[in-house]
């Protein structure tokens, strides 16, 4: 028996017929950017999981993230590249920090973040945990795609001026609300530079464990913790040795990033 399906057909009737008249719901998300870039990435909640998931006729990426994640968002580069050269195979996201996704994280196996579902026929095939390599996740779903024939471009005109974006979001971290701003130095033909700040507020009530919190931080090498008048900051810097382990795609444009973040729900400028 088809486990995926059989969990998420279990709910209410009235799921099902939701995720037909829900107002909004699309069948490709597609967010446009100042580059004129086109990423083709899902964003799925409990309206439309049905129908881009279970009755996918593509085979599925389908990636669990959170925006107080780094390497969540160190993906979206590899997430971005995927969904634009293999267009036979749709690559969906789940953001865990939004709304109207109970159903979702009642079916899925969700225990770290990233997480990614493969997903052929309505079935699970494979799943990967944490960051992970584009060739990684082709082998996992077991499926040979048809790249995209790139078209020849000229190549880009270099200006040897760096260009800057920065983006946020407020989100949670472990039940506490947050605020992660990342910021990215754009070169030529490379990111020359990401810095990553989360700052969570922590209650009142909590501060007796809030050294306990930055300590277990600390020690896990996720950068530097320090802390703040509403709780502590955790600093990514692009020199750090979890930021160089996570080994980034950088290739990336201006563009494709702002796309990818504007999909998760930060807001750039």
């Amino acid at each position: 028996m088809n486990i995926l399906k059989n969990s998420f057909f279990s709910n209410a009737i009235a799921f099902a017929t939701a995720a037909v008249l829900a107002v909004g719901s699309v069948s490709q998300a597609q967010a446009k950017n100042t580059d004129s870039e086109d990423i083709r990435i899902v964003k799925v909640d409990d309206n439309n999981f049905e129908k881009e998931i279970l009755h996918s006729k593509a085979p599925v990426i389908l990636e669990i993230s959170s925006t107080s994640c780094p390497p969540c968002l160190v993906m979206i580069p590899t997430l971005i590249g995927i969904a634009k050269n293999y267009r036979d195979i749709k690559v969906a996201s789940v953001g865990i920090d939004e709304p109207g996704i109970d159903k979702i994280k009642n079916t899925l196996p969700i225990q770290a973040f990233p997480t990614f579902f493969l997903i052929k026929d309505g079935q699970i095939v494979n799943r990967l945990v944490g960051v992970v390599k584009e060739e990684q996740l082709l082998q996992a779903l077991d499926y040979t795609p048809k790249a995209v024939k790139q078209q020849a471009k000229k190549p880009a005109k270099k200006t040897g001026k760096d260009r800057n974006l920065v983006c946020k979001v407020n989100g949670q971290f472990h039940g506490l609300k947050n605020l992660v701003t990342i910021s990215f130095v754009f070169g030529d033909t490379e990111i020359k530079n990401v810095d990553i700040v989360t700052d969570v507020f922590v209650p009142p009530e909590m501060y007796d464990k809030r050294e306990e919190m930055m300590a277990h931080i600390q020690a896990s090498g996720k950068g530097e913790v320090t802390p703040t008048m509403a709780g502590f900051q955790m600093h990514i810097d692009n020199d750090c040795r979890f930021m160089k382990a996570m080994d980034m795609k950088r290739t990336s444009t201006y563009g494709e990033m702002r796309a990818g973040l504007e999909l998760q729900g930060f807001k750039c400028e």
